[in-house]
């Protein structure tokens, strides 16, 4: 299998930062125990204190779709998702180690 890296690219509502923080946290509490899940990262920007960067590594893309179809997936993720601006971006890489690296 190989792992993947699912990046998030967030803008967070104007005085909506702490529910945001806080509905994150629920949601990582639950992922933590998701099969597959290894990790999360959460990230402000200094640029624009709006802009947030969520990124979370899995076993395998395989992981990741039973996460987002898993039943208590949208209202869990509900209360965060209604902090941000719908100009969202998600997006999924598949993690290489350099010395396995092969561009086409």
């Amino acid at each position: 299998m190989e792992r993947v890296r699912v990046m998030r690219l967030l803008h967070v509502r104007e005085g909506r930062e702490s529910d945001f923080v806080d509905s994150y946290r629920s949601v990582l509490k639950r992922a933590e125990r998701f099969p597959g899940h290894l990790g999360e990262q959460l990230c402000r920007s200094l640029d624009d204190p709006a802009r947030w960067l969520l990124t979370s590594e899995w076993e395998s893309l395989e992981s990741v779709q039973r996460w987002r179809t898993d039943p208590d997936h949208q209202a869990l993720v509900g209360p965060m998702n209604a902090c941000l601006h719908d100009d969202r971006s998600t997006s999924v890489f598949r993690i290489r180690d350099l010395a396995d690296l092969v561009v086409e």
